[in-house]
């Protein structure tokens, strides 16, 4: 009833069984092959990731502990958690002091000029434990006596302080550390700020940097600092059961508009910048005890202060009013009222010209301003300053005080002083 197929019709089914085993197989090997491309492209896929969020990690972690610092050599543990950055700036200046003796003098007796390491700046920096703490270590030299420098031809610690973000824009900072006061303590170091080199307004009504305890708030709009302090305008100031029982305090709002606060951590504007502004306000107490169990009259800075600054493609625009106890070269303990008015901008890509003139009521000399221009030749890690400081409006330029030294300034009759600088970071 049924019979056999032909042989050729075998042959060709079996042909067929053999071409779909071979079929199948490479079919199989395929899909395997294909699982495999697929699994190590996920593989990638997660590598990139993880990459990508190590970088994101190191870059948001360096952000917050290099932004006060913008060079230096860093390094780092395999988690990325403990870090460390060492940076060197260098300031070498010629300066060009004309000044004359008494009145009764016709020459230039004290007119002075030359070479000078200005200032080194050695900086260690970097996280600890996680990116939410942070640490700062400077020494610094200084080859004369200013405001800020006591014992000059030496390394002197002028920063020492660590900070904990505790995230949400809440930070507290406990160590030495700038005094939330004037504009410039927003800045890290004078060599950090780009016009003018040097704040005039600061050498006169700044409180500089002093060990204490600060917190700060900040959002996109506000930021508010405030801490306690040992006696301001006292640097490297110590106690003990004789001197110096002393305490201050200080705190300083910004409301800013457009931009972002990252834009005012040097203080000149970028070329093709949006167009921000932020105003200020602080105030500063301190009780200026130097001995015990009496308070004579001894400085005490306290007073008020209000800035603005605005910023747009290039330019920058300050204005700083004060009303200030014990100022540098005021009569003690008297007050005094003061502002400062600075202009720069960019002129070309790499050069900017600046100007600044700044006003003191009580001070012999009431006026001083300078004007200049910088070179930024590898932007603020090598730059090369030139500027004019002329003081005016009084007889004796002594009368400013411990303000001569850092800003080049001669201590008897100034006529104008010319300096020449080149700063490297590195």
């Amino acid at each position: 009833m049924f019979e056999s197929p032909p042989m050729d019709v075998l042959d060709v089914q079996r042909e067929l069984a053999a071409l779909r085993t071979e079929l199948a197989e490479i079919r199989r090997v395929d899909t395997e092959g294909w699982i495999d491309r697929a699994r190590a492209e996920q593989v990638q896929d997660i590598v990139r990731d993880v990459l990508a969020d190590s970088s994101t990690r190191l870059s948001e972690s360096g952000k917050r502990w290099r932004s006060d610092y913008s060079a230096g050599l860093s390094v780092a543990s395999d988690d990325g958690n403990w870090t460390m950055t060492f940076g060197v700036t260098q300031q070498v200046k010629f300066v060009y002091s004309s000044a004359y003796g008494d009145g009764s003098s016709s020459e230039d007796v004290q007119t002075r000029w030359g070479m000078e390491m200005r200032r080194v700046n050695l900086i260690m920096s970097g996280t600890a434990v996680d990116h939410s703490v942070s640490w700062l270590l400077m020494f610094q030299y200084d080859s004369q006596p200013d405001r800020w420098a006591t014992n000059p031809g030496t390394f002197q610690p002028v920063y020492a302080y660590i900070k904990k973000d505790f995230g949400s824009g809440v930070s507290v900072l406990i160590g030495n550390h700038n005094v939330p006061w004037d504009l410039d303590s927003t800045y890290f170091e004078g060599c950090s700020l780009t016009a003018g080199d040097y704040s005039i307004f600061n050498y006169r009504f700044g409180v500089g940097r002093e060990p204490g305890v600060s917190i700060e708030l900040k959002d996109s709009a506000f930021r508010l600092r405030a801490g306690t302090y040992s006696q301001l305008s006292d640097p490297n100031s110590e106690w003990n059961a004789d001197t110096n029982l002393s305490y201050a305090v200080a705190g300083r709002i910004d409301y800013q508009l457009g931009g972002k606060w990252e834009d005012y951590e040097m203080e000149s504007s970028v070329i093709g910048s949006d167009p921000s502004l932020v105003l200020g306000l602080a105030s500063v107490w301190s009780n200026g005890r130097a001995d015990n169990p009496t308070s004579p009259p001894t400085p005490s800075a306290a007073g008020v202060t209000a800035d603005a600054t605005a910023r747009f493609g290039g330019w920058s625009l300050e204005g700083q009013f004060v009303w200030m106890r014990d100022a540098a070269g005021a009569p003690i303990p008297e007050w005094s009222l003061g502002s400062n008015f600075q202009i720069a901008a960019f002129v070309a890509p790499k050069i900017e010209a600046f100007a600044e003139a700044c006003w003191m009521e009580t001070a012999d000399v009431p006026w001083i301003a300078q004007a200049g221009f910088n070179w930024y030749v590898q932007g603020a890690r090598l730059k090369f300053t030139c500027k004019a400081i002329v003081p005016f409006g009084g007889s004796e330029i002594n009368g400013i005080g411990q303000v001569a030294g850092g800003l080049g300034i001669s201590s008897a009759k100034n006529n104008a002083s010319f300096i020449s600088q080149v700063q490297v970071m590195f």
